[in-house]
C-alpha cells in the first residue's frame, strides 16, 4: 500500500501508469495476476508490498537522492546483472538494484525482507554476507523518506 502523500506525489509528476489506479478512490487496484507477476519476473516473496504497489504505478521515479529505476531497468539489472556484482551471488539472488550505481553507489530492495539498503561500492562485501544494516526496514518506509519534504 502506498500513503496518500506519495500518491499525490507521484500524480503531480505525471509519470504514471494509470491501467490499475481508480482515480474516484485515488487507489491502486491491483489484480492478482499482477502481483504474481513479480513474484515470477523477480522473485519478490510479498506481493502486497509497496514495492509492487509502487512498481505497478509509477514511470520513471524521481524523488530526493536521485532517480531510482523503473521497472524495466530492474528487470534487465536483474537478468544481465553487472559483472561486478559476479564476485558477490548472494547480491543477485536476494537483492534487486533500484537505483544507478554512478557515484559508486546505489540503493537495493531487498526481496525477502522489504528492507532497503544504501551502499557504497566498498560495502558489497557486507551486503552479500548480509552483514550491512538497511537504510529503512520496509520499502514504504523507504518511498515516505524520498518523497518527503524533510532532508534526513
Amino acid at each position: 500500500m502506498l500513503s496518500k502523500k506519495v500518491i499525490d506525489k507521484i500524480l503531480k509528476s505525471n509519470s504514471y501508469f494509470e491501467d490499475e489506479f481508480d482515480f474516484g478512490k485515488k487507489t491502486l487496484e491491483l489484480t492478482k495476476g499482477s502481483r504474481e507477476w513479480f513474484k515470477k519476473a523477480l522473485g519478490i516473496k510479498n506481493t502486497d508490498s509497496s514495492f509492487v504497489d509502487f512498481y505497478s504505478f509509477v514511470i520513471g521515479p524521481m524523488g530526493k537522492g536521485g532517480q531510482l529505476f523503473d521497472l524495466e531497468e530492474i528487470l534487465e539489472n536483474y537478468k544481465n546483472p553487472h559483472p561486478l556484482y559476479a564476485q558477490y551471488p548472494q547480491i543477485g539472488k536476494r537483492y534487486l538494484q533500484i537505483s544507478s550505481p554512478e557515484g559508486e553507489h546505489s540503493y537495493f530492495y531487498d526481496k525477502e525482507t522489504d528492507a532497503v539498503y544504501s551502499v557504497d561500492w566498498s560495502q558489497l562485501e557486507e551486503l552479500n554476507a548480509g552483514k550491512l544494516k538497511p537504510m529503512f526496514n520496509s520499502f514504504y518506509d523507504f518511498l515516505e523518506w524520498y518523497y518527503g519534504d524533510e532532508d534526513t
